[in-house]
């Protein structure tokens, strides 16, 4: 049961009232995940990602301090909070606005499946939305493969 308080709470699914652009995007996903493999920034290209690229945020993971930083930042999300956070971790972020952000792309990470959750946004009334959390694999030639996180929110109806 959550409270009237919680600002964020997991989703074992999308809602049926999900934004379409919600649904487009985790179906997107799982449309290029493999049983043994994520989706990789192959499939997870500009001209794929499109329809949702205002929506999408990137974030690699650095394994030696265990965090996410933000390397690309989604339009609609420096609206939503009118700032720029580019290069800041999700600890960081966490910090500063109350979430839970670290745990829910550690959760990706470990799983290697979308973690959804809903999420309460005081504006100015409290708004409902949806975010993905969708992990997706960067290889790189020669070099260590960079685990990296995309992340979208989508206001709900």
């Amino acid at each position: 049961m959550h409270t009237i308080m919680d600002k964020e709470f997991p989703l074992e699914a999308l809602p049926a009232d999900a934004p379409e652009s919600a649904c487009g995007l985790l179906g997107f996903w799982s449309d290029h995940a493999r049983a043994d493999a994520l989706p990789t920034r192959d499939d997870f290209n500009a001209q794929h990602l499109a329809p949702w690229i205002e929506d999408l945020s990137i974030y690699d993971y650095h394994p030696d301090i265990d965090d996410y930083q933000l390397m690309l930042e989604g339009e609609n999300l420096v609206a939503l909070t009118g700032e720029v956070w580019r290069g800041a971790f999700a600890r960081e972020l966490d910090s500063h606005f109350s979430t839970n952000l670290h745990a829910a792309m550690s959760v990706a990470r470990t799983t290697e499946h979308p973690k959804l959750d809903m999420l309460r946004i005081l504006d100015a009334d409290w708004h409902r939305w949806v975010r993905l959390v969708l992990p997706v694999l960067r290889k790189n030639k020669g070099e260590k493969d960079v685990f990296q996180v995309f992340l979208a929110v989508f206001q709900m109806p």
